[in-house]
């Protein structure tokens, strides 16, 4: 969330519609449920690595200091749905409300695919836990569907408002729902009961957003949020034979942001370049969460490259095995790094790698590694009269109340960075080196997402390629990251055999 942005998924509409699961995708179903804890861990061999035992901070401790109190990503986490009907919207009856507890809470088999419940429950390998409960109907009366519409973006904090100050539920109960005791529900979903609207300006889309209401220990407040329609879980694939059911994508793509994850496509309507490519759940509400995703959210420690050296992957759909690159690395997420992960078309990648949604790409079809240049470094700023940035500085690690933010972006319109320290815009906050080369995965225009079609033939690193921080892929030139330190390694895929796939790194 960049200064209270709105996080919205990418202008494509979700097609998935809802009646039964049918039987072909439960027997070819490959996102069946794992004992995590008695994986051993991945084969590694030689030197020149170690296995971190911490990264250091997750996304929420610094989203906390921002006044945005993102859900915790481990452990059991609870978040509050809320029903709610506008004054002439379509009136709630029990199977929309049994449809919601569904989709939010349900079993995988109870949907067309994940829950929000269990995609996070395998996303995660089973270290974030997610119920909850759905709420009486929170009954709008002042509000037509067309009169809410004309406050836009607005419309949700007038909800949360609302909300708040209803007595459908009790303060004991919302104590339940703030389990850090920070006097804020941890997580609270808007599910309005109209018709979602792909128009622009409209308040019928899907978003999370946070409000500046006061803290309340007694009574706790909407602080994180969710705002999404009903209607998003009747949507479809759009392909013969497809699963069928109750679909949860946009609410899972959402609750990534409840946990503070960003959106990682492109707003820009000028030099667009959605540089993390499209097919991940935090770019076009497809497949598994990305590697650097997952580490930024406390669900793995990586292999740390400090030499030449040889290590074997599993699937990152499956494990939590990563491998990580920088000699000056800081042991934080906010830092400068590459991140290395084996993706497979398994676990939550697999049925979206078997269906396409409407204009969307597939998931990859075919294993290899991801290779990402992460800059999530931390920078402190000013602000004009305007509210414009006139200057910031880098730290040099999380600072407790330094209230400072990650600097880059994927859309430069959102970067926290002057001109001085980005002069040509090459600075992005994550992005998928594919093997094509850097404009492999230019992508249209932010607002004619309809036409994208991203080659992914040529994304994946697969057995005897090579990869160089060459000048194609990094702003400082051959071999340097963004902060000026050198990459200092060359990364050789080796073959994939026994569900490992091996990587050479060799220092240079």
């Amino acid at each position: 969330m960049k200064n209270k942005l709105l996080l919205l998924f990418p202008l494509v509409a979700m097609l998935l519609t809802g009646c039964e699961i049918n039987n072909f995708y439960i027997s070819h179903n490959q996102s069946i449920s794992k004992d995590y804890s008695i994986i051993d861990p991945a084969p590694s061999w030689g030197e020149g690595y170690y296995k971190s035992s911490q990264v250091k901070y997750t996304l929420r401790d610094n989203n906390e200091q921002l006044g945005w109190n993102t859900l915790n990503s481990t452990g059991e986490q609870k978040i509050l749905v809320v029903p709610v009907q506008l004054k002439d919207a379509t009136a709630w009856t029990n199977k929309m409300l049994s449809n919601v507890e569904k989709v939010f809470f349900g079993e995988a088999s109870d949907t067309s695919w994940h829950s929000v419940s269990s995609f996070f429950e395998e996303s995660s390998y089973g270290k974030l836990h997610i119920t909850g409960e759905v709420t009486d109907v929170l009954k709008v009366n002042d509000y037509t569907v067309q009169q809410l519409n004309k406050y836009a973006e607005g419309a949700s904090e007038i909800i949360a408002d609302l909300f708040d100050k209803s007595s459908i539920v009790s303060s004991s109960k919302r104590k339940e729902y703030d389990q850090d005791k920070d006097g804020y529900l941890d997580a609270t979903v808007f599910v309005y009961s109209n018709a979602y609207s792909t128009a622009s300006s409209t308040a019928y889309w899907a978003w999370c957003y946070y409000t500046e209401t006061s803290s309340n220990i007694n009574v706790p407040k909407v602080n994180n949020y969710m705002w999404a329609s009903y209607t998003f879980m009747n949507d479809t694939y759009d392909a013969l034979l497809a699963p069928t059911g109750l679909e949860a994508h946009t609410y899972i793509h959402e609750t990534g942001h409840l946990l503070g994850l960003d959106d990682y496509y492109c707003y820009d309507s000028t030099q667009p370049w959605d540089c993390a490519g499209d097919r991940d759940m935090q770019s076009y509400n497809i497949g598994d969460h990305n590697i650097y995703s997952k580490m930024a959210l406390g669900w793995i420690n990586p292999y740390v490259v400090t030499d030449s050296c040889e290590l074997y992957l599993r699937s990152s759909a499956l494990y939590d095995d990563a491998i990580l690159i920088k000699n000056t690395w800081n042991g934080s997420v906010f830092d400068e790094y590459i991140l290395i992960e084996f993706y497979t078309p398994e676990g939550a990648n697999y049925q979206d790698s078997r269906y396409a949604y409407d204009t969307r790409n597939k998931m990859y079809d075919y294993s290899g590694l991801r290779i990402y240049h992460v800059d999530a470094r931390l920078v402190q700023f000013e602000l004009n009269r305007q509210g414009y940035v006139i200057n910031s500085q880098y730290i040099d690690d999380f600072v407790e109340n330094a209230y400072c933010f990650v600097g880059a972006s994927n859309s430069i319109d959102y970067q926290y960075l002057t001109k001085k320290q980005n002069p040509n815009n090459y600075i992005r906050y994550l992005h998928l080196i594919d093997k094509g080369g850097k404009n492999t995965l230019s992508a249209g225009t932010s607002t004619s997402r309809n036409s994208i079609k991203i080659d992914g033939n040529s994304t994946l690193w697969t057995t005897g390629d090579t990869f160089e921080a060459t000048k194609a892929y990094f702003a400082n030139g051959n071999n340097t990251f963004n902060d000026g330190n050198k990459v200092g390694y060359r990364v050789t895929v080796g073959e994939i055999s026994n569900g490992t796939i091996n990587v050479q790194i060799n220092k240079i």
